[in-house]
C-alpha cells in the first residue's frame, strides 16, 4: 500500500478517498452532536475516525501484504466499526435524525467495503 496517497494510485486512491469522505461526514454529525450537548458522544466519534485514518495512513507507508499493514488496515477497519455504534447511539438519543445515520451508515459501508476488498487483496 506504500503508494496510497499518491494520485494516481488507483485501489489505494479509492480506499483512502473512502475513508476520508466518512471521516468528513462523520465529523460534520459530530460538530452537529456537540451543539446539541452530545459532547462525550462528539468527542467519540471524532476519536474513532481520527484513529481510523491515522491507521489507514501508517498503513501506507508499510511494504504492500506485509504484517503490519495487515495489523493497520484491521485496526483501520475496527475503528470503523466502533464508530458506527456511537453514531447508533447518536440517533437512538436523538442527536441525529434517521435520514442522516443511514446517510453516514450508507457512506460508512463504503470505506468498510474498501478496506475489506483491501486486506483481501493483501492477503492473495
Amino acid at each position: 500500500m506504500g503508494d496510497a496517497l499518491r494520485p494516481g494510485a488507483t485501489a489505494e486512491g479509492k480506499l483512502f478517498r473512502s475513508v476520508d469522505r466518512f471521516t468528513m461526514e462523520a465529523f460534520k454529525a459530530a460538530r452537529s452532536i456537540d451543539r446539541l450537548e452530545g459532547s462525550d458522544l462528539a468527542r467519540e466519534i471524532r476519536r474513532l475516525c481520527s484513529a481510523s485514518g491515522g491507521a489507514l495512513v501508517a498503513a501506507s507507508s508499510m511494504t504492500r501484504g506485509g504484517d503490519e499493514e495487515s495489523r493497520l488496515l484491521a485496526s483501520t477497519r475496527s475503528w470503523l466499526m466502533e464508530a458506527r455504534y456511537y453514531l447508533y447511539l447518536a440517533r437512538r438519543l436523538g442527536f441525529l435524525e434517521h435520514r442522516r445515520y443511514r446517510q453516514l451508515t450508507a457512506i460508512q459501508d463504503v470505506a468498510v467495503r474498501e478496506v475489506e476488498a483491501f486486506i483481501r487483496c493483501g492477503s492473495s
